[in-house]
């Protein structure tokens, strides 16, 4: 991933971003986490080599997925998955712990996420399968995760936009899509890094850092959705939302 400095930091701003990161980074499991000899097959530094992740197929070399893991987030578009939860041929909670370890593993590679909340989508998955135990679907979506780019906002999750500022923001209720997404039966577990305030064609900013392109390490995401671009692209979401604010 490309941050700014972890060391000491003159800067109040930059102690504050430091926490941030390593708070979030933090909510990925120990298990899901990347040894460090597969990290060190890659040259360094990242964002200025030509690490083509898609070819290294390094998701598959960290052992972290199952075999049924893999299948379900390689071999299935948005609809075939629809079709499999609401026959019962896959739980929510299975499809949901697939695609949080696939994010948390293109997350390690590059960058790409903001705020990281498996535990509360795991709970939501769960309440959806119970749901689905008693004859009911939800909705449409039902048990289906979606990322969210950083800018909508979820309660209890916060939103900065790349900001140091808003990183004390509360967030109390939800973006209309997210209640909208919610009601149809998505499960939300990630939201996906940004340019600072959306408003430039890079994603990065100065509380995350860059978002890395997964075909070539050395050039950027771009943005402003390059957070969703880069987790959709080593399918790390079967979905996810963008927004078109600064998008090139």
């Amino acid at each position: 991933m490309t941050v700014p400095d972890e060391g000491l930091s003159s800067y109040p701003w930059e102690a504050r971003a430091i926490k941030k990161r390593q708070r979030r980074n933090e909510a990925i499991p120990e298990e899901w986490r990347l040894r460090q000899n597969l990290l060190g097959s890659l040259k360094t530094p990242l964002e200025r080599s030509k690490n083509n992740l898609m070819e290294l197929n390094l998701v598959r070399q960290s052992g972290i997925l199952t075999v049924k893991e893999l299948q379900i987030t390689e071999s299935s578009d948005v609809t075939s998955l629809l079709e499999a939860l609401a026959s019962g041929q896959l739980t929510a909670e299975e499809v949901t712990v697939s695609f949080c370890k696939r994010a948390a593993v293109a997350h390690q590679l590059t960058n790409c996420l903001t705020e990281i909340f498996f535990d509360q989508a795991l709970e939501r998955a769960r309440y959806l399968d119970r749901q689905k135990g008693k004859g009911q679907l939800v909705g449409p979506l039902h048990g289906l995760p979606i990322s969210l780019k950083d800018s909508f906002q979820i309660a209890g999750v916060a939103s900065t936009l790349g900001l140091t500022a808003y990183l004390d923001h509360s967030v109390e209720s939800n973006s209309a899509l997210v209640d909208i997404l919610l009601a149809l039966g998505a499960v939300l577990y990630c939201k996906t890094n940004v340019p600072q305030t959306m408003m430039t064609p890079d994603s990065h900013n100065f509380v995350f850092g860059r978002t890395l392109n997964p075909w070539n390490t050395s050039l950027s995401a771009e943005g402003s959705s390059g957070g969703e671009g880069a987790l959709i692209a080593m399918r790390g979401a079967p979905i996810g939302v963008g927004t078109d604010i600064a998008d090139m």
